[in-house]
């Protein structure tokens, strides 16, 4: 819940413009299914929606009943089983909630002050209650869990010309995006937060407890080696720098990281492009592996 960061600016627009929510959740899925349990498509009362569930029939379903909602106040529930069992399509359940803005979007406001936790809904009476360990996400006893996640955060130490496919990217990826470097160029303005450091050396009083993950992308060797210290004492699970094979081996050496299994050097999966664009996907790959435990 809340993992993709385009669900949370949604809810502040939608705020913004005094507008109520649907929120669509799969609660529980059987065989071959585009979406999993735990997916979410928001929808708000002037019809604007963010998210994607399945085809264009429920889809436009999701919409409809939405409008119902916002009039009838009350929840819904509904399966979607393939006409036809041998279409290789499987079954979904969806529960579809409203939350208003006259109540702070009631849990879904709530739950944005208690990441890391887990909330429970019930689907029979709109009750709900929040776990302080994380649970895996389930229907039990007519009780939804889902984990309360923030963002996927994503650290990139540069901001030349080369940086600018990876942010995109990883704003197409929904992650949140921070771009660090000594002075910031105009190319990386897309990127969620920018901090300019004024010398290099602050980086290692910098608190980096709420990154995910992280690239040097600086292109220079007099900077490279610092950044690399603050994050390897840092808790990031992914750690990766741009360079040739050759200085990357040197490197591994230098820092003692042939067991580390945070680090990535040289940076990306081998897909065969050379582009800027397909250097920016090989990195993206990689981190969205090495976060679903791949690698």
């Amino acid at each position: 819940m809340f993992s993709n960061k385009e669900f949370l600016k949604f809810i502040e627009d939608s705020r913004r413009k005094a507008l109520d929510i649907v929120v669509a959740s799969v609660i529980q899925t059987q065989g071959s299914t585009y979406a999993k349990a735990g997916n979410m498509l928001l929808v708000n009362s002037i019809g604007e929606f963010i998210g994607v569930l399945g085809s264009p029939f429920l889809h436009n379903k999701i919409l409809e009943a939405s409008k119902d909602i916002f009039n009838s106040k009350e929840s819904y529930i509904f399966e979607s089983i393939p006409q036809d069992e041998s279409s290789g399509h499987g079954h979904s359940k969806y529960f579809l909630q409203p939350f208003f803005l006259s109540e702070n979007y009631g849990v879904v406001g709530l739950a944005k002050e208690n990441i890391g936790k887990t909330l429970v809904r019930s689907t029979k009476d709109n009750s709900y209650k929040i776990l302080d360990e994380k649970c895996d996400t389930k229907l039990e006893n007519d009780e939804f869990y889902q984990t309360i996640e923030s963002p996927y955060n994503l650290l990139i130490f540069g901001s030349g010309a080369h940086v600018k496919s990876l942010i995109s990217m990883a704003n197409l990826m929904a992650w949140k995006t921070t771009v660090i470097d000594l002075k910031i160029k105009e190319y990386v303005n897309e990127a969620d937060e920018l901090i300019e450091l004024e010398k290099v050396e602050d980086i290692l009083t910098m608190d980096l407890s709420s990154y995910n993950a992280s690239v040097i992308l600086s292109h220079s060797p007099k900077t490279d080696d610092i950044y690399l210290k603050a994050l390897l004492n840092s808790n990031a699970e992914y750690i990766g720098m741009m360079g040739n094979k050759k200085n990357m081996k040197r490197k591994i050496e230098q820092f003692k990281l042939e067991n580390d299994k945070r680090f990535f050097a040289p940076v990306g999966f081998d897909i065969g492009g050379n582009t800027h664009q397909a250097i920016a996907l090989s990195i993206c790959s990689q981190i969205e592996a090495k976060k679903n435990g791949k690698i």
